[in-house]
């Protein structure tokens, strides 16, 4: 007798996560002297910015008690104190004073993850063993150029591994069903060399706004996006994501156009963009995270994702099941 096993929904599991660079923050919404609690990889962490302006990211618990230094934790010069008794923690993790003892444990300290700033964002170079980062952050040069206009910022909480949200920057096909385009867009996928960076170029003629479209795809956790619509009209979408959690990312989207554009469609291609997810959205709630898929023998350029994603991961189980 065969029995009948269990429901995917309920026995689905999820691959770790893909070390990388991730967003945490934006520059420009954690002030000198602000602390917020942060959830990212299964973890609560805490970010601070000190009086010197630097951005930090510690494990949020405080090895004393266990207080969340998230909550009501304080910035003191270049640290941070715990709101429950006052124990002072530096930005390499080093407990530096406690206010009723001259003795310090050893013990004491946070564990305190590699961050960056750049493009507007705060970012933390994540490796399931907190290594030093294997390579650095891509530069977004049109947020500085005068030929392109200020950048317009969206945020997307997505019930979704930060994997599968990826896979979509390999599959022109879901472009067909998904986006009601009148048919899949002609496409090639490629890798760089270092074996690092995938493009994905795809000519939408079919979309509202027929354009050629590039994706540049640096990491699992971090994308850019640009559509040509002509001589001097293009967009351009730049990605980070933080997972939260196994089934829940926060997508950051920084969006500008030419300013040649700017006028004339802008508002409507930046718009329409951002309208993309709500197509994605019921997708991605409600599908299972497929380990080991049935691929057909045209799925070439889901197949090459799954080759391409094993590097990112780091336990040899995870980069076996990745497909």
């Amino acid at each position: 007798m065969t029995i009948v096993e269990a429901c995917e929904s309920k026995t689905n599991t999820t691959p770790d996560f893909p070390m990388g660079w991730y967003s945490v923050e934006r520059s420009h919404e954690l002030a000198v002297g602000e602390v917020k609690a942060v959830q990212a990889f299964d973890r609560e962490l805490v970010l601070y910015r000190t009086r010197a302006g630097k951005a930090v990211l510690q494990d949020a618990f405080c090895p004393h008690l266990g207080a969340h230094l998230g909550h009501e934790g304080r910035v003191i010069g270049e640290s941070i104190r715990c709101p429950f008794h006052g124990w002072q923690f530096g930005t390499e993790g080093k407990c530096e004073k406690i206010p009723y003892c001259d003795e310090i444990p050893e013990r004491a300290r946070l564990r305190t993850w590699h961050t960056e700033e750049k493009n507007g964002e705060v970012y933390i170079w994540f490796h399931p063993e907190n290594t030093a980062p294997q390579w650095g952050l891509p530069d977004l040069p049109e947020l500085d150029d005068p030929d392109w206009t200020s950048p317009r910022y969206t945020e997307h909480l997505v019930p979704a591994h930060v994997q599968d949200i990826c896979e979509n920057s390999c599959d022109p096909v879901h472009f067909q069903y998904v986006h009601r385009q009148m048919e899949v867009p002609e496409s090639s996928v490629t890798i760089d060399p270092d074996g690092r960076t995938m493009h994905l170029h795809s000519e939408a003629a079919t979309a509202d706004y027929p354009s050629h479209l590039h994706a540049t795809t640096y990491s699992p956790g971090f994308a850019m996006v640009r559509n040509t619509y002509g001589p001097n009209a293009e967009m351009v979408m730049y990605n980070s994501a933080q997972p939260i959690s196994a089934h829940e990312t926060r997508m950051r989207w920084t969006l500008m156009v030419r300013r040649e554009i700017e006028d004339l469609a802008g508002d409507d291609v930046m718009q329409g963009i951002i309208s993309g997810l709500d197509d994605d959205f019921p997708i991605w709630a409600n599908k299972v995270h497929k380990r080991r898929p049935v691929f057909c023998k045209a799925d070439t350029t889901l197949v090459m994702f799954r080759k391409w994603v094993r590097q990112f991961y780091v336990t040899e189980n995870d980069k076996r099941e990745i497909a």
